[in-house]
C-alpha cells in the first residue's frame, strides 16, 4: 500500500522499518528527518507525505500536536483514505477530529500500540483501534506489517482503542509502583527479591507483567535505558484521570500510583524510563 507516515521517531523509526520490510510504499515526514537513513522516501511536511497515501500513519508526542498535524494533513489527504493516528493521547479529541476527517472523506482510527520500542522490532506490538469496521480491515496491511495480527483488537467506535489504551497504563504505573513496593519490603525482610518474584509470579495471585518484566529484567540489572519515557507514562496517567474525572468514576489508587511516578518525574527527569520510579524505593 501506499502510506504516509508522520512521525518517524523512537517508536515510528522502527515501524517505518517494518513496513518497508513488508512491501509497503512508504513516504515519510518528520521533526528530524537528519535521523533517517539516507534510503528512505523523505518529505518536509505532514501535508506532502498524506497527499498520495491509502493510509496514514500519525504517532505523536500528545494530543496538542495531533490536533495540529491531523488538520493539516487533512488539507491533502485523499477522500476514501485512513487515517491511522497512534498516539496515545484523549479519547475526546480523537473523536473531534475523527468527525474533521469525516468531512474530508477519511475515515479515522484511533489505534494506540501497546508493548514498547523492543516489541515494535520483534513484530509483537498489540493495537487496540477505534473506529469502523471497514476502516480497520482497509488498513489491516498496515496494522499487521508493524504489530502482531494475533494483538490487533477493535475495541470499539474512534476513542474505544485510546481508552483501552489509558485503562492498560493506568494498570501498568500501579502495578510498576506496587512491586517495587513489595520487592522492597521483600529485600528489607532479607527474602531474595528475585526468589520472591519466582514464588509469587509461579503461582501466586498477585502475579503481574511489571513484577515478573520489569523487575527481573531490567530494574534488578541496572537497566534504565528509555523504553517507555517517564514523561510519557505521566502524561498518559494525566488522559487517563482526565477520563475516569468525565466518567465520574473514583481513582484514589491510580491517582497514588501517579504521583509516585509525579515525584520519580521531579527527580529523575522525562526522559529516563518509567521504571526508574523504583529508584524512590531504593533500586
Amino acid at each position: 500500500m501506499r502510506v504516509g507516515f508522520v512521525g518517524a521517531g523512537l517508536m515510528g523509526a522502527p515501524m517505518v522499518e517494518r513496513l518497508l520490510a513488508a512491501g509497503h510504499e512508504v513516504v515519510v515526514s518528520s521533526r528530524s528527518p537528519g535521523r533517517l537513513p539516507s534510503g528512505w522516501s523523505v518529505v518536509d511536511t505532514p501535508e506532502a507525505a498524506a497527499e498520495q497515501a491509502e493510509v496514514i500513519c500519525t504517532i505523536l508526542p500528545d494530543a496538542a500536536e495531533v490536533r495540529s498535524v491531523v488538520r493539516s494533513l487533512l488539507t491533502t489527504a485523499q477522500p476514501g483514505s485512513v487515517l491511522l493516528e497512534m498516539t496515545t493521547h484523549s479519547p475526546q479529541v480523537a473523536r473531534e477530529l475523527a468527525a474533521e476527517a469525516r468531512r474530508h472523506g477519511v475515515a479515522y482510527l484511533d489505534s494506540p500500540a501497546g508493548g514498547g520500542i523492543a516489541a515494535v522490532r520483534a513484530g509483537a506490538l498489540a493495537f487496540w483501534v477505534g473506529g469502523s469496521e471497514a476502516a480497520v480491515e482497509r488498513a489491516r496491511p498496515v496494522l499487521t506489517a508493524i504489530g502482531d495480527p494475533e494483538k490487533l483488537r477493535h475495541c470499539g467506535p474512534v476513542g474505544a482503542g485510546l481508552t483501552v489504551k489509558l485503562l492498560n497504563n493506568y494498570l501498568v504505573a500501579v502495578t510498576a509502583v506496587a512491586s517495587g513496593e513489595v520487592l522492597a519490603m521483600a529485600r528489607e525482610a532479607g527474602v531474595d527479591p528475585r526468589l520472591a518474584i519466582e514464588a509469587i509470579t509461579s503461582g501466586g495471585g498477585g502475579a503481574n507483567a511489571q513484577l515478573a518484566g520489569l523487575y527481573p529484567n531490567r530494574v534488578l540489572v541496572g537497566d534504565f535505558e528509555a523504553g517507555f519515557k517517564l514523561g510519557y507514562m505521566v502524561k498518559d496517567l494525566g488522559h487517563a484521570f482526565d477520563l475516569a474525572d468525565r466518567l465520574a468514576v473514583p481513582s484514589p489508587v491510580g491517582r497514588a500510583a501517579g504521583d509516585r511516578m509525579g515525584e520519580a518525574l521531579a527527580a529523575y527527569g522525562p526522559e529516563v524510563d518509567f521504571g526508574s520510579v523504583s529508584h524512590l524505593n531504593g533500586w
